[in-house]
């Protein structure tokens, strides 16, 4: 309620917005520090009144207005809590606080909003930091004068650039210096400078101290120390104690003497200033007599002296530090060998094979086993420093295979004997003895070892002349089948042995290393059963040597396939009413696998056992189990099976389609006339033509020549008045008939059909020729009325008929032209195809001999049937699983034998249309088409002009 009441009465007020006041505040000011008055800048303007009522209040803050408070009597501003400019503004050149003061006087009917802004002012607070007090860096001694050691920065969290400058400096000093640059965020960074060179031997360590400040009498400052540790370059040379050392020996010192120590020091440190000594100049001989140690400069007896009696050497010893780029010094040495004693023979060696050497106080000779009779080993120079017989040397060498040649004045050569074999000896230890002919002589021996050095004269080896591997076909790739090995008689690099597969093998590979034989990809018996490999190996002579072996791979057979039939499907055709157990067809298959993999047996799908008249052994033969009837079913159709004894087993199925061909068993029937109804009644006018009647019979037997039916009168027509139709049964009559009487025929009608034996019935009918005039006038309207009924009734009925023999005449036409255009591709070949070359496996008493080429000729024709169920019947010649022509393979049979019989006339062959073969209605056209062209009898053609289109 009340704040309803104020608000009234602020809707009531004179309101007066836009004023602002701007205060300042100084951060880490304390709490309830004064800022200042909200309307400083308005109240002079305002009357007693007005300022002695005024309220004031915030209706609108701005960030950070939590610092500040206000005293809604007085309007001064108050700072809440201890203000960190840092922490409210950042690095912020600006950093203040808005507030939205009302005042208003509800005496007055004033009302004012004033802007405050309050500025916090940045102090000093912060000091110039570091972030470590103390940091150490290494100097090579080598760094160039002006390069920057170091660079550090300080810090100062001030938010203005006046508290933020800082300002660096460092106690001055001849080595380093201080540079102060801005980095790219704006910083004042400081950069250590050395101005002068640096010399670790001289001083070796600094600190530098520098000090930052923000540039404020005032304010605090830091500082770091900066540890310059100096470290060691290789700029020193190591230096002798002497500048030349001159030594004598007495040539019986004993070995292990030590003759002189050289000393050097170097004032580098570490590697830089470690030393090792050594000898150059003519050090190769003096290196026989004398060593020095390369750590502590002693030089020491190693030989013989008395062997370089007298002898004065002129080395230098050097010294070299141990620097990333050593350093080198160099001093002179002169050793003289007193000779103080008598002395035995010298003998000096040098080894002339490519090789050899001194290795284990021992010389060593290396020779090629290749190397023919006289190779040379090594050549001795014998010296002897006595005078007279004293001085006079004989040298021999030990064993048979070696022997000294004299080479005048300048010593002897050791040569050899016989061709040498390292296989067979690898080492020869010679001995060399020389004897002065002193009182008592005096005698010096050297040992020589010959080592007869591996020549690559051996091939490899295999353990065995031929390998056998066995692999189970479709194998995973990579599977081992067998290890070669061979070995080899050498050494060394001529000993390493490596395998290969001669040629390209896409089936195998062999590991180089260890001979090991793998397939690469799986196998497939069905595509190769056996592999012969042959693989090499070969040493690393040069030049190499190889020998081969063969392995022998078999891919052991498993049941991965099917048996295929030949076709995917069979047709087979029987003729009906053979007896149970003929033989309808061959099945055919064929198994890619091999043994009991391979083999397979067929039968019937096991839904069609005991639903077919049908038998199927196991050998693929088809035979009927009864007697077919094809007016009952004309075709049957099921699933065969060819299933291999592989384990487990693998079973294809094909289709059989059997057709019934048809045997003229049915005689024609003849529904009109029929002894009810065999009377007809004409009137003697009728014209030439005139219709009298229509035999109508049907055959139930198969569409062809079984059941194509022809009409016949056996009798009763001696005058010749009537003429039927053989093809369609139409009785007419034949001439104008003019009585006087009335005349009555009796024809006997035979009905036959065209089978090759042929079936008949027959019927009788009367025929009354009515005479017109015999009527009398009472009977003449209804005569009349009787004749012109029947006329009518004939008329439509003779018309009707002939509607339908156009009917069937027309579509016997099509259907005839239909076989002529399928037979048209035969007529276009013009081959004359020889009857014997249709002959399939005759079985004749008397056997037919054709010539090459009408053998020739028979291999040529293709009898495979293409027919399917939607071909027509009539096209269709019968197939057995060989694709022959089962009832034309009977028939032309018989007719072979005919074609050998001057008297046969074809007739015999009737009983073969019955065999069992199967058979159909053009079959027996066929035969009967041969017997007109007269293909059969004594005047047949020749066989190469019987053209099968005539026969067609």
């Amino acid at each position: 309620m009340k704040m309803l009441c104020v608000a009234f009465m602020m809707s009531c007020l004179w309101v007066v917005h836009g004023t602002k006041t701007t205060l300042h505040v100084a951060e880490e000011s304390d709490i309830n520090t004064l800022i200042g008055h909200t309307g400083s800048e308005i109240l002079p303007t305002l009357s007693e009144a007005v300022r002695s009522d005024l309220v004031y209040s915030m209706i609108g803050t701005g960030e950070h207005a939590s610092l500040v408070k206000l005293n809604k009597q007085n309007g001064n501003l108050y700072t809440a809590e201890l203000i960190d400019r840092e922490s409210a503004c950042g690095n912020s050149e600006t950093c203040s606080i808005h507030l939205r003061v009302a005042l208003y006087s509800a005496k007055a009917s004033y009302f004012e909003i004033v802007d405050v802004e309050i500025l916090i002012d940045d102090i000093n607070d912060h000091a110039p930091t570091f972030a470590k007090d103390r940091i150490s860096i290494n100097v090579p001694e080598s760094t160039p004068v002006g390069t920057v050691l170091t660079t550090v920065t300080a810090i100062d969290r001030d938010s203005t650039e006046k508290h933020r400058n800082v300002t660096y400096e460092a106690q001055p000093t001849e080595v380093f210096g201080l540079q102060v640059i801005r980095n790219k965020d704006g910083l004042r960074v400081a950069s250590v400078i050395l101005l002068k060179p640096l010399d670790r031997e001289t001083k070796d360590s600094y600190r530098e101290n520098i000090r930052a400040s923000d540039g404020d009498q005032v304010s605090e400052s830091s500082s770091i120390n900066i540890d310059i540790t100096v470290t060691d370059v290789n700029d020193n040379y190591p230096q002798f104690e002497q500048s030349s050392y001159n030594i004598t020996v007495n040539e019986n010192t004993t070995v292990g003497t030590i003759v002189l120590t050289v000393m050097a020091s170097d004032d580098d440190i570490r590697d830089n200033g470690r030393v090792t000594y050594g000898i150059s100049g003519e050090y190769s001989f003096f290196s026989l007599f004398f060593m020095i140690d390369k750590y502590t400069g002693d030089i020491l007896v190693k030989g013989d002296l008395t062997r370089i009696s007298g002898e004065t050497f002129e080395l230098e010893v050097t010294c070299k530090d141990h620097g990333e780029q050593p350093l080198l010094s160099k001093v002179n040495l002169t050793v003289s060998v007193l000779d103080i004693l008598n002395n035995p023979p010298m003998i000096d060696v040098n080894i002339l094979s490519q090789g050899g050497g001194q290795t284990n106080d021992n010389l060593t000779a290396m020779v090629p086993e290749s190397s023919e009779t006289g190779s040379v080993v090594a050549f001795l120079s014998v010296t002897d420093r006595d005078t007279d017989n004293n001085g006079n040397v004989t040298c021999s060498v030990s064993g048979s295979e070696f022997e000294l040649q004299d080479v005048p004045s300048s010593g002897y050569i050791i040569v050899s004997r016989m061709p040498l074999d390292r296989e067979s000896t690898d080492r020869y230890d010679l001995s060399v003895s020389c004897v002065d002919g002193g009182n008592p002589p005096l005698s010096s021996t050297v040992g020589i070892v010959v080592l007869v050095r591996d020549v690559n004269d051996n091939p490899p080896v295999f353990t065995k002349k031929s390998y056998f591997a066995s692999i189970v076909e479709n194998n995973e790739p990579g599977k081992q089948l067998v290890s070669v090995s061979a070995s080899d008689e050498d050494l060394a690099v001529n000993a390493q042995i490596r395998y290969f597969i001669q040629g390209k093998s896409r089936e195998f590979a062999i590991d180089s290393k260890s001979g090991i034989l793998r397939a690469k990809k799986s196998l497939d018996r069905e595509q190769t059963g056996d592999y012969e490999l042959t693989v090499v190996a070969i040493d690393s002579g040069l030049p190499p040597l190889t020998s081969t072996t063969t392995v022998f791979v078999t891919v052991i057979d498993v049941n991965d396939n099917a048996p295929s039939f030949k076709v995917p499907s069979f047709q087979f055709y029987v003729l009906e009413n053979l007896p149970a157990g003929m033989k309808v067809g061959q099945l055919s298959a064929t198994d890619k696998d091999v043994g009991v993999n391979g083999n397979f047996l067929f039968s019937v799908v096991e839904g069609y056992k005991n639903t077919i008249p049908f038998i199927v052994f196991q050998d693929g033969t088809i035979k009927t189990s009864e007697t077919l009837d094809r007016e009952e079913k004309d075709r049957y159709v099921f699933q065969v099976k060819a299933y291999d004894l592989g384990s487990p087993s693998i079973v294809s199925t094909a289709e059989v389609t059997i057709r019934l061909a048809d045997d003229n068993d049915n005689a024609p029937v003849i529904n009109y006339p029929k002894r009810e109804n065999e009377t007809v009644v004409v009137f003697s006018e009728k014209t030439i033509g005139t219709t009298v009647a229509v035999i109508q019979a049907n055959d139930a037997d198969e569409s062809g020549p079984n059941s194509d039916l022809q009409f016949s009168i056996v009798s009763g027509n001696e005058k010749g008045v009537f003429v039927l139709d053989k093809t369609f049964g139409t009785l007419r009559l034949s001439k104008d008939r003019i009585t006087q009487e009335d005349e009555t025929y009796r024809l006997h009608i035979r009905v036959s059909d065209k089978g090759y034996h042929t079936k008949t019935a027959e019927t009788k009918i009367n025929i009354i020729l009515k005479h017109v005039g015999q009527m009398g006038q009472s009977e003449g309207p209804r005569n009349a009325m009787v004749t012109t009924s029947v006329v009518a009734i004939t008329v439509v009925a003779a018309a009707a008929i002939t509607t339908i023999l156009c009917i069937f005449r027309r579509n016997a036409q099509k259907k005839k032209r239909e076989r002529q255009n399928r037979a048209q591709p035969l007529k276009q070949s013009q081959q004359v195809i020889p009857i014997e070359s249709l002959i399939y496996k005759p079985v004749a008493p008397k056997q037919v001999t054709f010539s090459e080429k009408e053998k020739k000729a028979t291999e040529s024709i293709n009898m495979t049937s293409s027919t399917t169920d939607n071909e027509d019947i009539d096209n269709m010649e019968l197939y057995n699983s060989t694709g022959t022509s089962m009832f034309t393979n009977s028939l032309i049979e018989c007719k072979t034998r005919m074609m050998t019989d001057e008297d046969s006339d074809g007739s015999d062959c009737g009983t073969n249309y019955d065999s069992g073969k199967g058979g159909s209605y053009l079959d027996v056209y066929k035969l009967n088409r041969m017997k007109t062209l007269g293909y059969f009898g004594p005047k047949r053609p020749a066989l190469e002009k019987m053209d099968v289109m005539d026969i067609i």
